[in-house]
């Protein structure tokens, strides 16, 4: 199956388990999901009491909506392994390399974010990401080309030298409202809400590619 379809949870439980068994035997591991289900999702080191049900990541980064719009990819890289480098940021480069190639094949005109451009970002930016995953840019996440609204959003988990490395893109407009899910004062969450209002889609940039995206060992040099 080219893409994995199963519960937030169990998908979440999926690419953990991947890390702990390529910490064991080395394996690269990579893969496609999709959740069956709607649920909110806070990266590892959120401190937010979220309203209504929601779970919680192993690696970094702010909520999203983990819902069957939603198409996740996990990839786990061994001790060692030459793309495993020490600067977490820079350390997505390959990975957005190979993201754009295949989309860019389905019609996609995207770029990815420097990590100049990421580390000279204002404040509110950086704290709108923090939030939640889409509200906000980081290194060599992919962003449209015509007027920089985020696509494909990235994050990691490092656990004994090996690397969780997850790249995430909506297919269509989320299905949960992430800005009202958080506790946020109500200016605050009017402010989060505009800024997710900007998201880009795979149904709007990259027709097709959900429905048949790369193989995921493929996109790993």
């Amino acid at each position: 199956m080219s893409v994995e379809r199963a519960p937030v949870a169990d998908l979440l439980a999926r690419a953990d388990d991947w890390l702990e068994r390529t910490r064991a035997d080395g394996e690269v591991r990579a893969g496609w999901s999709r959740p069956v289900d709607a649920v909110l999702v806070i990266g590892s080191a959120q401190r937010l009491d979220a309203l209504g049900p929601a779970l919680r990541r192993s690696t970094g980064g702010g909520a999203v909506s983990c819902d069957d719009h939603y198409l996740m990819l996990d990839v786990v890289l061994p001790r060692g392994h030459p793309l495993v480098i020490e600067d977490v940021g820079r350390s997505y480069g390959w990975l957005a390399k190979a993201l754009l190639a295949r989309l860019a094949a389905h019609g996609a005109e995207l770029r990815a974010v420097t990590p100049r451009e990421a580390a000279g970002q204002p404040p509110a930016d950086r704290a709108a990401a923090r939030l939640a995953c889409f509200a906000g840019t980081g290194t060599y996440e992919l962003v449209t080309l015509a007027d920089d609204r985020k696509l494909v959003g990235l994050a990691q988990r490092r656990r004994g030298g090996a690397a969780l490395m997850q790249a995430g893109m909506y297919v269509a407009a989320p299905r949960l409202d992430v800005a009202s899910s958080l506790g946020l004062p109500r200016d605050r969450e009017a402010r989060l809400r505009a800024r997710l209002a900007h998201v880009a889609t795979l149904d709007e940039v990259a027709p097709g590619f959900a429905g048949a995206p790369p193989p995921a060992a493929e996109l790993v040099p």
